[in-house]
């Protein structure tokens, strides 16, 4: 019989320098999964990525997981944490297109914050059935099976774009710096002039940014994006704790990709250069002639939160709508009919019109 409390039979306790000793080994097998796992994470961070990240650039991965396990996954913030960055630079009443959307609720979640039209896109058939029956009675959101490197688009479409974790997966796809190449160039051509392309990101900015930035106008590589980044702390599991912002290791990174709209255009007159020297000049004239159309009917840049689609200065993207009874009155005034009542609301209804603070956010 073994007596538990014997003194000779417990573990003898580690001294300091054995105690450190302990830590640097965990430190360094720590530092090894790091370099081995590109979406490593350390343990006292909460799990934003799902396991198996070899598999995230194949088609069929996503397909079975979705299949299995149709809960819903939210990668890396849900949209109350990173919704200040999206009503920056996207705006409510623009077109607004959700990449690699996956079960995520963060269509849902900026469609009853205001976001009138988005497209979601996912390279699973699976996921963007389930997704489509869910919500088949929203008229605002959209969704279509594609990838993101070959996207079935018109040029200029997008007003805005939200890329959370599939820069990442594309990263992990077979061939993958061609296939983000290509990724990045189909990004350049679906936003419009002014537009911006959010990236969530676990990726560092060394690893990222050459990807994303070519201010060389004779390369083919050349690409119309200026890149501003933003760090996000990671959540913790110990909901009192405090991230250590200078450990990149504790944050996630967004690259706003605007598109300037002086290398936008550059890039559209090469583009019409290579159009011409194909298709002619009758084919050439054509194009240019309907681009003029549209541009005069429905602005040729971006929607953004503080300008319309023409640049003109706006003081919000929030609509606020009205009571019908509110509007047929308001269309009575304007035809000076009155409403019969007099002297009734003197003084009253001034400041009408303002957005309450709910301009920006």
């Amino acid at each position: 019989m073994i007596d538990d409390g014997d003194p000779s039979l417990q573990e003898p306790e580690l001294t300091e320098e054995e105690k450190e000793a302990e830590r640097q080994r965990e430190l360094e097998l720590m530092e090894q999964e790091r370099q081995n796992d590109p979406l490593f994470q350390a343990p006292h961070l909460q799990e934003g990525i799902p396991p198996v990240t070899c598999n995230f650039g194949k088609a069929d991965y996503w397909d079975g997981r979705y299949h299995k396990n149709p809960e819903t996954f939210e990668w890396y913030h849900e949209y109350d944490r990173i919704k200040h960055i999206i009503n920056r630079y996207c705006a409510r009443d623009g077109k607004v297109l959700m990449l690699g959307c996956g079960n995520s609720r963060l269509t849902e979640d900026m469609y009853y914050d205001g976001y009138e039209e988005i497209e979601n896109l996912d390279i699973s058939r699976v996921v963007i059935d389930q997704m489509s029956e869910k919500y088949q009675d929203i008229e605002g959101m959209t969704w279509r099976q594609s990838d993101v490197c070959d996207q079935p688009y018109d040029d200029a479409e997008y007003d805005c774009a939200i890329d959370k974790g599939t820069m990442d997966c594309v990263f992990c796809a077979d061939l993958a710096l061609k296939k983000v190449r290509k990724y990045v160039h189909e990004m350049d051509r679906v936003l419009k002039h002014g537009g911006s392309w959010l990236i969530f990101s676990h990726g560092l900015p060394e690893d990222r940014l050459e990807h994303l930035e070519n201010e060389d106008t004779s390369s083919v590589e050349f690409l119309s994006f200026e890149v501003n980044v933003h760090a996000v702390p990671k959540p913790l599991l110990d909901p009192y704790g405090v991230p250590d912002l200078k450990d990149p290791e504790e944050l996630y990174f967004v690259y706003v990709c605007t598109k300037n709209p002086t290398r936008s255009k550059q890039k559209d007159d090469k583009k019409n250069r290579i159009f011409q020297q194909k298709q002619g000049k009758k084919a050439l004239a054509k194009k240019l002639r309907e681009q003029r159309q549209k541009h005069a009917e429905f602005g040729h840049l971006a929607k953004t939160p503080t300008k319309d689609s023409f640049g003109n200065p706006r003081e919000s993207d929030r609509r606020i709508k009205k009571d019908p009874l509110e509007e047929l009155e308001e269309e009575g005034e304007g035809l000076g009919l009155g409403n019969g009542k007099e002297g009734e609301g003197e003084g009253e209804g001034e400041g009408e019109g303002e957005d309450d603070g709910l301009d920006g956010v």
